[in-house]
């Protein structure tokens, strides 16, 4: 945008200095300087200068929005419903319409790793073995024309694997045509028999979109034998056409997309459960008597939050905001809000304080969308009990696609001792991270750096 104001300024300086050299004739000024044509190249310029800069923000939301999409169905998405299908679709066509990669570099660009997002392809391409979810990847070999299809299952106690086969059909067109060769399982740890696929067992992958992180493709049977069909697994005539199914898929580290040895994979999930337990023993006795945190020194505020840190480590459950973990009511054993400290020292209006809890549940707008998560649809209830009443604070929330995080807004707030209630003004709004989620464990920070332990029920 700079440059575009210094142009403009240079244009405009010009039209100044012509005039101190004299002025000039209207028919002259006329012909010299054309003002529509100037506002007309200073809009292109501007249009192009910030054109730029959104279209690069607009592919990179297009990319996230994709995956908040699919968030909700796990990872990868299966049982998406055809309204949210068609969402996924319409940003995928317009990702398509940015694909920065042409025909003559598609298939380098392949190259590598790719975690298997999300494909309405029938199992196992989706990275499901019939009603099994597991981890899928598609790693390419680009010197070789071979791709493999990892599939692991149960922490990789199963695992499949399609070997096959591409070429490039026309140099020109950013489509190739797969055969698959061969499915091998493994089961914890010993290899099966490799099953050979009959000739003919072809796709073809339309391209569509392909940057260094993000892939879209397109595929379909377009004339190729189809086991699944023979098998009667799909309709006679589906996915025949080259861009019947969509995959979207997104970079890998190499290690992530390594099959797991079974064994090792049992060892180290006991050594980390082990971990954890020792762990989360440790941090409720260093909670325990710490009336909620209001009698923790110094020593043992560093020592409880380099505990919560180490479960942060270990935490087992993946997208925390997301887990129906998150649901119920949690009591507050220890943290460092100063508001909750200071009504555990002095009470309220001289009652003690008996404890602090949370409940977070589903507002009747989520129960009605079911899996189909919308921004606060989820309500978050704190309450402070003391002796004869309670002081309490209504929020909406929501849990992020991604991540720990869960953004709140307060709704409502009342105090009550007794048989009095007497309703207060809500004000603000926030966030919180959950670090460390289990069945009966929850560890949290927020958006003013305060710690929070809290147990269930």
């Amino acid at each position: 945008m700079l440059h575009v104001i210094l142009l403009a300024s240079a244009a405009l300086s010009q039209s100044v200095s012509q005039f101190r050299r004299g002025p000039p004739a209207l028919a002259a000024l006329t012909v010299k300087y054309d003002s529509s044509r100037a506002v007309a190249i200073v809009t292109e310029l501007a249009q192009r200068s910030i054109g730029a800069l959104p279209e690069a923000e607009g592919t990179a939301r297009l990319k996230s929005s994709v995956l908040e999409l699919l968030a909700p169905y796990g990872d990868p998405a299966l049982g998406v419903p055809s309204a949210t299908f068609d969402e996924i679709d319409a940003k995928c066509r317009a990702l398509e319409a940015r694909n920065p990669t042409g025909a003559s570099t598609a298939v380098a660009a392949l190259d590598g790793a790719w975690r298997v997002r999300f494909s309405d392809a029938p199992p196992p391409s989706n990275g499901a073995l019939g009603p099994l979810r597991g981890r899928a990847f598609q790693i390419v070999d680009v010197a070789s024309r071979t791709y493999r299809n990892e599939l692991s299952l149960f922490g990789g106690a199963v695992q499949l694997s399609l070997a096959a086969t591409f070429e490039q059909p026309s140099a020109s067109k950013a489509a190739l045509r797969v055969a698959f060769r061969t499915l091998t399982a493994t089961l914890g740890g010993v290899a099966l028999p490799s099953i050979q696929f009959p000739t003919g067992t072809e796709r073809t992958w339309l391209l569509t979109y392909t940057d260094a992180d993000t892939r879209v493709v397109r595929a379909g049977v377009d004339g190729g034998r189809s086991t699944a069909r023979e098998l009667g697994l799909i309709k006679q005539g589906e996915g025949e056409s080259p861009d019947s199914y969509l995959f979207y898929l997104t970079r890998a580290p190499p290690e992530e997309a390594a099959p797991a040895s079974f064994w090792r994979v049992v060892s180290s999930t006991m050594a980390a459960a082990g971990q954890r337990r020792a762990l989360k023993t440790a941090l409720m006795q260093a909670c325990e008597g710490q009336r909620l945190g209001a009698a923790t020194d110094e020593a043992g505020r560093a020592r409880i939050i380099n505990l919560i840190r180490e479960l942060e480590q270990l935490n087992p459950t993946a997208r925390p905001a997301q887990s129906t973990k998150l649901l119920g009511t949690w009591r507050v054993v220890w943290t460092t809000e100063s508001e909750l400290l200071a009504l555990t020292n002095s009470g309220l209006l001289g009652l003690p304080c008996q404890g602090a809890s949370q409940t977070i549940g589903r507002t009747a707008a989520a129960d009605e969308r079911g899996a189909q998560r919308g921004a606060f649809d989820y309500s978050l209830s704190n309450e402070i009990s003391f002796e004869g009443g309670f002081l309490r604070v209504g929020s909406s929330c929501e849990p992020q696609a991604q991540g720990g995080r869960v953004n709140f807004r307060f709704e409502s707030c009342a105090a009550k001792w007794r048989s009095v209630q007497l309703p207060l003004p809500p004000v603000g709004s926030g966030w919180f991270e959950v670090l460390y989620l289990d069945e009966d464990l929850r560890l949290c920070t927020d958006v003013r750096g305060d710690w929070q332990v809290c147990i269930k029920g």
